[in-house]
């Protein structure tokens, strides 16, 4: 369970993704990647929480290391130590020995509340659920297959987990998107690195048999993204080490969820390149920030990008 470091007033927490420790080079990246810069980039995010005293923890939404060694979990440990908890969902690239869950639980069990990949975090305003999404046939282990999925036995206890305190907003960390970008964001003929209708059907069943379940977190496909679909806010994220090195701040009050992105290349020293043909990485307004109350109107997109409204 989540203890709260200063006085509540609300949590607030960052999210970050994709940050491939020890790739070399990157084999899969939107914008220009710069693992070999990690120790800066994370040292500019350690000055702004300095200069932000108020944030609770920092979520990762997988791929914190670019394969499962020994020495990369121990790198990592050392890496992401901070003055705030920091919780790792497990993405592909974090999985890649059979034998993945055992190094990660035996050499950095802090990374997750409970010493197991799935978990869940309780503040005083809201519920987050750690799950980290399976690739292929063998549980938390990815090869090469890329789909996506929940286990019967990661739905059942999603299920049961979201009916307890039912008066807070729930978030949903896994590391699969749930949804393409839409080609409102992208301009592309159709939804862009979308998972399958079989992924998304299952995360909105559980949507719709929980109403308190009102964001759903995802990473890998290294951009930012928001939609949302029958209340629920959608949201990917852009790769912490590539050009402009983006995080995410949430603050989540019991009736109340607010979202911005802010980038760290200011606070670097190091040149960085960008590709302009692919700004649609960074997304529109709607993708790197929003406010709603819980509950409330909001807009909704299907799969082609149409928008709708839809009480939740």
């Amino acid at each position: 369970m989540f203890d709260a470091r200063r006085q509540h007033i609300m949590t607030k927490f960052l999210y970050i993704a994709d940050t491939h420790l020890a790739a070399n080079p990157m084999g899969y990246q939107q914008q220009t990647g710069y693992p070999e810069r990690l120790s800066d980039i994370l040292s500019a995010l350690r000055e702004y929480l300095s200069a932000n005293h108020d944030i609770d923890f920092i979520l990762h939404g997988g791929d914190m290391i670019d394969t499962t060694t020994e020495d990369n979990i121990i790198a990592a440990a050392n890496a992401f130590h901070f003055e705030v908890p920091v919780y790792l969902c497990l993405g592909n690239h974090d999985l890649t020995t059979p034998d993945s869950v055992a190094q990660w639980s035996t050499l950095a069990p802090e990374f997750f509340a409970n010493g197991t990949p799935d978990y869940t975090i309780i503040s005083e305003d809201c519920v987050i659920h750690v799950v980290p999404n399976h690739w292929g046939d063998e549980p938390y282990y990815w090869k090469s297959a890329q789909k996506p999925h929940f286990s019967s036995a990661q739905m059942e206890r999603l299920s049961h987990d979201l009916s307890m305190k039912a008066n807070l907003p729930h978030i949903l960390l896994t590391h699969s998107p749930v949804y393409g970008l839409p080609v409102t964001q992208t301009g592309f003929s159709e939804p862009y690195h979308y998972p399958g209708d079989s992924f998304a059907t299952d995360v909105n069943a559980l949507a719709t048999a929980h109403d308190n379940m009102e964001c759903v977190l995802g990473a890998h496909n290294h951009m930012n993204m928001h939609v949302s679909h029958d209340g629920v806010d959608f949201v990917t994220i852009s790769a912490l080490v590539e050009t402009p090195f983006e995080f995410k701040l949430f603050e989540v009050g019991a009736q109340q969820i607010e979202m911005s992105t802010i980038s760290l290349q200011p606070a670097l020293a190091f040149d960085a390149e960008y590709d302009t043909t692919r700004s649609y990485v960074q997304g529109r307004a709607i993708d790197r920030s929003f406010s709603r109350a819980c509950g409330t109107y909001v807009e909704t997109h299907d799969r082609t990008g149409s928008a709708h409204r839809t009480n939740h």
